[in-house]
């Protein structure tokens, strides 16, 4: 169970119950609009598969679905093992709030042991300045999510708006936190909108789903040190009210921590 007192991990905080059943509480330091910022309920159910007693290995993907909104008050994440192999873990979970009789998000992961292999690494981090170097951007609304992030941006005003809608900026936690999976999880959902980046300004959107590949085990995180990651996004296409962002998360050294792609609803 997380016993730091940094608000991230409070906000991740579950409390087991059944078997593979946990019951958590939303914060209001990572609310968004109308619901939790969805990297914090993307870390929540990573949480509750990290701390599962079955748990086998490190996470190597997962792919959150969102079904409906999450409101304030207490939540119950259901973390399910589906099918276990000698080096993979495939599992099923869910969010479910009382008063509903669907659940509010699904979704799938696997974790695994991964094997001393041939490696290379062919997305490069970018050349960019050091976080030290860049002013701390500051967004023009006020949701509270977007203030328990420090974003540097290395190329552009995220806002300013155009024909391309690829960012890269410096992300890390307010106040400073090391990195682990739960936290970059979440930060593979803490990019400005691509529709923000192209409009220049804010427009109602709702992620339907997120995927995030993971490429670092749990020793290969240990050995990291700094409390920035670098992180590229991008779209690929704007059409019949959805579009998607794809990213790219690195370590201060360039070591690759995640991709992620998620597909997004947007009304304009």
């Amino acid at each position: 169970m997380i016993s730091s007192d940094h608000p991230f991990d409070q906000a991740i905080l579950l409390v087991p119950a059944e078997s593979g059943t946990y019951s958590g509480h939303t914060s209001e330091h990572y609310w968004n609009a109308i619901s939790p910022f969805g990297g914090t309920t993307v870390a929540t159910l990573l949480q509750a598969m990290l701390q599962h007693p079955h748990r086998l290995g490190d996470p190597l993907s997962m792919t959150v679905n969102f079904a409906g909104p999450i409101r304030q008050g207490e939540f119950t994440v259901q973390a399910t093992v589906a099918r276990s192999g000698r080096s993979t873990q495939h599992w099923q979970m869910e969010i479910r709030q009382a008063g509903d009789e669907q659940p509010v998000v699904t979704g799938t992961a696997v974790f695994a042991v991964r094997r001393d292999t041939w490696s290379d690494t062919e997305a490069t981090l970018p050349d960019a300045a050091p976080p030290t170097a860049l002013a701390r951007y500051e967004p023009p609304t006020k949701v509270p999510f977007l203030q328990m992030y420090d974003m540097r941006y290395a190329d552009c005003d995220p806002l300013a708006g155009g024909a391309d809608s690829t960012t890269q900026c410096w992300i890390s936690d307010v106040p400073p936190r090391r990195l682990d999976f739960p936290s970059i999880a979440a930060y593979c959902d803490s990019f400005v909108p691509r529709l923000f980046v192209r409009k220049g300004g804010a427009r109602p959107i709702s992620t339907v789903t997120l995927s995030i590949n993971f490429h670092v085990d749990s020793a290969a995180l240990a050995q990291q040190h700094g409390r920035h990651a670098f992180g590229k996004a991008r779209a690929n296409a704007f059409n019949g009210g959805y579009y998607d962002q794809e990213g790219q998360l690195w370590a201060e050294d360039g070591t690759l921590l995640a991709t992620t792609h998620q597909l997004v609803w947007f009304r304009e």
